[in-house]
């Protein structure tokens, strides 16, 4: 191993080390916005200047245009060029700026010689260089990586390239909000069955029916925006035809709210009523004939009765859902976020493909599209890791096989089960550095916080995945204006370590991430804006947002068979039904995400699109349930499973089934800047430490709890109120 010391390394500035002590909590800012004295000379006093990029919000790479205005960003948009949103941004992207402004995000490296004290020196970043690259040096292969599903697509590929070249595991990419949606689950099923392990695309805009089971495509599942352009074309087909859409779930989402039919079905049982509409198309030989043959090739023995009731319907009324869906031209089923959280989340989500498979819509209008390749480019859509990658990792860092743990992106902190011995584990690792912009709850227990410059102020791309309409995205990110505070590109720092580690410097040659940038993005062919030539490419590829064909490649479709198909078994639910009599339900709310948007006020103060409540976490109960416990709305009730329990107001809510209770996830933050810090409940609290039979996914829909009140009462921030209580607060004269 190359032996460099600190010393000749890197010279450490003249600066020196700041000696100041900067405080991670209270209500202090970290630094001060001021006005230009003098205004950078590209700026006109007055006159605006737009930049295509890529939204970080979310893992959708949504295309944005953002505005300058005297060398500020001051709005964020879609970008009507991009293919993946087509100018539309949701609420999140639009709060993009609250990021950048953001007055509690990390000014510089800093260092913390206590873990968890929240108090953090000043590091001049020469000296923070050396410190990494030491605990590196002698780390050799016992480094780990975690990464979540934001980070950019050219920092996923150099970290790989940096942990194959010392030795490494691969990089973990898990956070939240791949487990709650089950991307890994979905990943693995589409390689199954499609040959490549991506996330799904659904062609909704071209579908004349679609039977969702519990996928929010409206609000945060996959590519909620791109999907809300989909459904807008759905909704407006020619000749005034107008799409059917049902939705299969037990508590209504925003997209159950935009459904012709809301079908509340029992938490656990969306891949026994998938069955059983297959079962009923076999039995029935509705529809065409290729699809019935189809069917009673597919159709495994299901107990229709039991499918029904767990709707309740009838077993005639979900044959005609089958009837509906069969006779269908361009039919499509989405598997949602639930069927990923149980215990054999494979084998259900696999239930509800089958109904892609019998209606013959593979690769075609209206129906499941393929993930289309780039090419010899070296580009490929980032692979999520699995729940029980993340579980594995944290089990060697118990077993004190880490000496460096690198994060950048997630917040295991908050995002994992405590019951996965996330803390514990930390405290096994010699050197943990964070990347992350602000102070979370896993930089708390970090040794160094070297923060990243957030996506407004740095480079990257992103494969696009799912890639909606059968394009290919490479979707760009660049600097819309300068680095805010004193703070470096992860890329450009780890390209600086990997220069004195053996063999690293090898496998990462290039002498910044633009350089690696560039390199990629002009291997690729011609895209849909020209661009001859490495230069042109370059200048396209920023310029227009990103980098996509003039039209989707010919899809080279696998050769699918349509084969007998084992019932699901039913799911293992977690905790005795005689103790805990409710199914849990979490929701991901569609302004805090994961609990990423939590740290934006615009988004806290945001109200919730189905209650309107905003800034806290509320537990959502039915009315018969509330009736019979003796709850009422702003009631705190304290939520126990059998793994935590957490405290909230009650919000007695008529569009939930009566053996459900749900929360919403975001809110329980004990870090994350003032904005987020003791706001709310972490529902994460309730869910348990072990993933799910195929070790894929954490397992959160298959959760029973109960609930009680605790005698206190709560006023819930809401911007409307029932016609009852309106009229107990303001009674006729």
């Amino acid at each position: 191993m190359t032996q460099i010391t600190r010393r000749n390394f890197l010279k450490v500035s003249a600066a020196g080390t700041a000696t100041a002590i900067l405080t991670g909590c209270g209500g202090e800012r970290w630094v001060e916005l001021v006005p230009y004295v003098v205004a950078p000379e590209e700026q006109l006093a007055g006159v605006p200047t737009y930049f295509a990029s890529t939204c970080r919000q979310c893992p959708a790479g949504c295309g944005i245009l953002v505005k300058i205005m005297n060398g500020r960003a001051v709005k964020i948009e879609g970008n009507p060029e991009h293919p993946v949103n087509r100018g539309r941004l949701c609420a999140r992207g639009q709060a993009g700026l609250q990021l950048l402004y953001n007055p509690d995000r990390v000014p510089g490296a800093v260092e913390q010689s206590e873990r968890g004290s929240r108090r953090y020196t000043p590091i001049a970043w020469n000296e923070a260089i050396n410190r990494l690259y030491e605990g590196l040096n002698e780390a050799g292969s016992r480094v780990a990586i975690w990464l979540g599903t934001t980070t950019s697509g050219h920092l996923v590929d150099l970290f790989t390239l940096f942990a194959d070249a010392i030795g490494a595991q691969p990089p973990v990419r898990y956070d939240l909000y791949a487990g709650y949606n089950g991307y890994n689950v979905l990943e693995t099923a589409s390689e199954g069955l499609l040959g490549t392990a991506a996330l799904p695309a659904y062609d909704l805009a071209n579908a004349d029916v679609i039977f969702s089971f519990g996928a929010d495509y409206l609000g945060t599942w996959l590519n909620a925006t791109g999907y809300g352009v989909g459904f807008g074309q759905f909704r407006a087909q020619p000749y005034g035809k107008r799409g059917v859409f049902v939705q299969f779930e037990p508590r209504m989402s925003n997209s159950g709210a935009s459904a012709d039919r809301w079908v509340p079905v029992r938490p656990g049982d969306e891949a026994l009523v998938a069955q059983a509409l297959v079962r009923l198309i076999a039995d029935e030989g509705v529809g065409p004939a290729e699809r019935v043959e189809a069917a009673r090739a597919a159709a495994a023995d299901v107990d229709l009765e039991a499918a029904a009731a767990s709707c309740h319907l009838t077993v005639a009324e979900l044959a005609a859902l089958a009837r509906t869906f069969a006779e269908a031209q361009r039919p499509v089923a989405l598997p949602g976020a639930a069927l990923a959280g149980r215990d054999n989340a494979l084998a259900a989500v696999a239930a509800v493909q089958t109904l892609n498979l019998i209606a013959g819509t593979i690769g075609q209008p209206g129906g499941l599209l393929p993930a289309q390749a780039l090419g010899d480019a070296g580009l490929r859509p980032a692979v999520t890791s699995s729940y029980g990658d993340a579980q594995a990792l944290v089990a060697r860092m118990q077993a004190g096989e880490i000496d460096v743990l690198l994060v950048h992106g997630a917040n295991p902190v908050y995002e994992m089960p405590p019951e996965s011995g996330i803390v514990e584990a930390l405290a096994n690792v010699q050197t943990v550095v964070s990347f992350n912009p602000l102070v979370d709850e896993t930089a708390v227990y970090a040794d160094l916080i070297l923060p990243d410059r957030v996506y407004l102020e740095g480079w990257g791309y992103e494969v696009v995945t799912p890639a909606l309409g059968g394009l290919p995205v490479v979707s760009s990110q660049q600097p819309v204006v300068g680095p805010l505070h004193d703070v470096r590109a992860t890329g450009d720092v780890l390209l600086t370590v990997a220069r004195g580690l053996a063999g690293a410097a090898q496998a990462l040659p290039w002498e910044d991430e633009v350089a690696f940038l560039r390199e990629r993005i002009t291997a690729l062919p011609v895209g849909a804006f020209g661009g001859e030539g490495p230069d042109l490419q370059w200048a396209r590829f920023q310029q227009f947002g990103g980098w996509w064909p003039a039209q989707a490649p010919q899809a080279e479709l696998p050769d699918v068979e349509v084969g007998g198909v084992a019932p699901v078994a039913a799911p293992q639910y977690q905790g005795d039904e005689g103790e805990f009599p409710y199914h849990l339900h979490l929701f991901m709310n569609p302004l805090l995400g994961d609990g990423r948007g939590a740290s934006m006020p615009w988004l806290q103060g945001s109200p919730d699109p189905m209650t309107t409540i905003s800034w806290q976490t509320w537990v959502e109960l039915n009315p018969v349930t509330a009736d019979e416990l003796g709850i009422q709305t702003g009631d705190v009730v304290r939520v126990t499973s059998p793994f935590g329990t957490v405290e909230a107001p009650a919000y007695v809510y008529p569009a939930i089934r009566p053996d459900t209770i749900a929360l919403p996830l975001g809110q329980g933050h004990t870090d994350s800047g003032r904005y987020a810090r003791d706001r709310g409940a972490n529902p994460v609290r309730l869910l348990g430490g072990e993933p799910g039979d195929n070790g894929a996914n954490l397992m959160w829909s298959n959760v029973r709890v109960k609930i009680e009140r605790t005698g206190e009462q709560k006023s819930l921030a809401r911007f409307e109120t029932t016609v009852e209580e309106a009229a107990d607060a303001h009674p006729p004269i």
